[in-house]
């Protein structure tokens, strides 16, 4: 059976954006490995450039642990809340610290075995938001061996914070489509 990892970063355990990673998974037939990032610890990168030269960075957290299961997972989705414009404060610093992937060639794995999906939910249009998520995973799905398969934006929470039966047949097509679709 494959293995889906999902980074949940909403600090809101039963939010919009857990309705939209339900709606998302109802498809799934999968392992599914869950890590709310506010739970987790996670330093954020203080730029010593340590992992540049060894590969791995100077703090022992929750981070490997992440990682490591979505290194070993065929699906890999973040789901997020939009804050000001990007992913909230935990969830940018799990991205930064992705930095020894992203400093030095010879850590780098260039082979694409796993397939990345994003989930986005924001109070008002996302607009723009949606731009620095759907950049900022493209390039950590790129150092975490996975293609960008795509990204959905349930927007305007703040008229609505409930899914609707237009909006979960949106988000069930589209786990369908990435759920199925061969590499």
């Amino acid at each position: 059976m494959p293995t889906l990892t999902l980074i949940n970063a909403s600090p809101r355990k039963n939010g919009t954006t857990k309705q939209l990673i339900d709606t998302f998974l109802s498809v799934c037939d999968c392992e599914v490995i869950i890590h709310n990032i506010y739970d987790k610890k996670i330093a954020p990168c203080i730029g010593c450039d340590s992992c540049s030269e060894t590969g791995k960075c100077i703090y022992n957290d929750d981070e490997d642990m992440i990682v490591k299961d979505i290194l070993s997972s065929e699906f890999v989705i973040f789901a997020s809340p939009i804050y000001c414009y990007s992913f909230p404060a935990p969830m940018k610093a799990f991205l930064d610290r992705l930095q020894p992937y992203y400093s030095d060639e010879k850590y780098k794995n260039p082979a694409v075995s796993r397939k990345g999906f994003v989930l986005a939910t924001c109070g008002k249009s996302g607009k723009f938001g949606i731009d620095v998520i759907e950049k900022q995973s493209r390039i950590a799905f790129i150092e975490l061996s996975a293609s960008f398969d795509g990204i959905y934006l349930f927007s305007e929470t703040d008229k609505c914070s409930a899914l609707q039966t237009d909006e979960k047949c949106k988000v069930i097509s589209l786990a369908k489509e990435f759920f199925n679709q061969a590499f």
